[in-house]
């Protein structure tokens, strides 16, 4: 590995194997100048910017980073890995540890700020929540802070969009909107509150989810015909949750343009009736006997 420039007295840009990354070590810009050779046993952490781009956005990103930041995001970043199961886009540890960084900041000049998406955070990514909640343990232990309980949200969406090369805040924050929306359309139909711990609600959340992706990536399905006597069935016999499907769909399709296929309105019918069911309201009781 050879040294291109520092960056700050414990992070560089090298090269490496025709490759440039980022590497992070105490003193690695301090005891290397560029064009010199690094003592490999000195560097603690390597990353692969995926593009040229990625690598001048992280360069005025790491230029004041504390180091204990990177150290701590990468310490939750491993933890969220071995948890989820899977790799991440290497950007998190960078990205998280800014957020950390001026979260920290904004604690200690008392800046409140207001986590609006937690409850769809929460509630859409169970696993990733998790490790966002854990992330705020960690953080105490290490550094004696002790960050309100909304920010395991912000830290979740790090997660979120770190799991896939596809995934961005935007869509994250468009996804969680589109699922808060069509929860409020079921308790608005059905005049109720929802019980949120149930089975079938996390799989119409997950449903819910799946679906928008399908549409915001364009993801190509296999080709299902359509089950049009399932659906027939369902709108005869589950006729009140299958207007309140047909009213989800209706918003979907007025706000993003996204046409929902018969098979998608079965499924929705078939959660919804399940998620009303559990809400113990007599009004859809009385409603789903006379439908």
């Amino acid at each position: 590995m050879i040294n291109i420039r520092k960056c700050n007295n414990n992070i560089i840009f090298a090269e490496d194997n025709g490759q440039q990354v980022i590497a992070l070590g105490k003193g690695l810009g301090f005891n290397f100048r560029p064009g010199d050779e690094v003592e490999m046993s000195l560097v603690e952490k390597v990353f692969v910017p995926q593009e040229a781009l990625q690598l001048n956005r992280f360069s005025d990103i790491l230029t004041d980073m504390p180091y204990e930041y990177i150290i701590l995001s990468s310490k939750i970043v491993d933890f969220g890995k071995a948890r989820l199961g899977q790799t991440l886009n290497q950007s998190i540890v960078i990205a998280l540890a800014d957020h950390l960084n001026y979260a920290a900041k904004r604690l200690s000049d008392n800046l409140d700020i207001p986590m609006p998406l937690a409850w769809d955070i929460k509630h859409i990514y169970p696993a990733e929540f998790a490790i966002g909640e854990e992330a705020l343990n960690i953080i105490k232990a290490e550094t004696g802070i002790d960050f309100p309980k909304t920010e395991a949200a912000a830290i979740t969406l790090h997660f979120i969009n770190a799991e896939s090369d596809l995934s961005d805040m935007p869509n994250t924050i468009k996804t969680s909107n589109i699922i808060k929306k069509s929860v409020s359309i079921v308790e608005e139909h059905y005049k109720t509150v929802i019980d949120e711990h149930t089975f079938d609600f996390s799989g119409f959340i997950a449903l819910l989810r799946n679906t928008v992706m399908r549409f915001m990536y364009h993801t190509k399905e296999k080709q299902v015909q359509e089950d049009m006597v399932l659906y027939e069935l369902l709108r005869k016999r589950y006729n009140y949750a299958f207007s309140c499907a047909e009213k989800i769909a209706l918003f979907i399709e007025k706000e993003h343009g996204w046409q929902l296929t018969n098979n998608d309105i079965s499924f929705l019918t078939l959660y919804i009736d399940r998620i009303s069911a559990h809400s113990g309201s007599d009004k859809i009781k009385q409603e789903k006997k006379n439908g």
